[in-house]
């Protein structure tokens, strides 16, 4: 069966959910370099680039890391933002993708929405916790 649909407000550029988690990295092959990922998608990335080194257009393989373990490597990407000054984050859209590669990018953005919800789940457990507890002191000393 093939059927298509759009969301409300589903207007927007954006290809993908994307997800930030601390401590991931992303090293361009050939390069030095080691950029913070601001957010990942299975569609791309956004890279803090405060010293501009990324130019709009420029095609490389990149590497995943968190805690310098690699992760996903020979990501073939582009840039398609530029970071500017006032806001120092690069664009990278990824090209195409061995199946398992899409698959580890898959893998690591659910696992990410998961951690989170999770972690939702356990502060909202918390403070109903706490509010029962205040409740419980107030029906006690009335």
């Amino acid at each position: 069966m093939d059927f298509t649909f759009e969301l409300v407000g589903e207007s927007g550029r954006r290809q993908a959910h994307r997800e930030r988690v601390r401590g991931l990295t992303a090293r361009i092959e050939g390069r030095e370099d080691v950029f913070t990922v601001h957010d990942v998608s299975v569609s791309g990335l956004a890279l803090v680039d405060a010293e501009r080194a990324l130019r709009h257009g420029d095609t490389f393989r990149l590497s995943l890391a968190i805690a310098g373990k690699a992760l996903i490597c020979g990501l073939p990407a582009v840039v398609v933002r530029e970071s500017c000054p006032d806001r120092k984050l690069a664009g990278v859209v990824f090209g195409t993708l061995s199946s398992r590669q899409e698959a580890w990018l898959d893998k690591l953005v659910l696992e990410i929405q998961k951690r989170r919800i999770d972690l939702r789940k356990a502060r909202a457990a918390a403070d109903n916790l706490e509010d029962k507890k205040k409740t419980d002191r107030a029906e006690t000393e009335t």
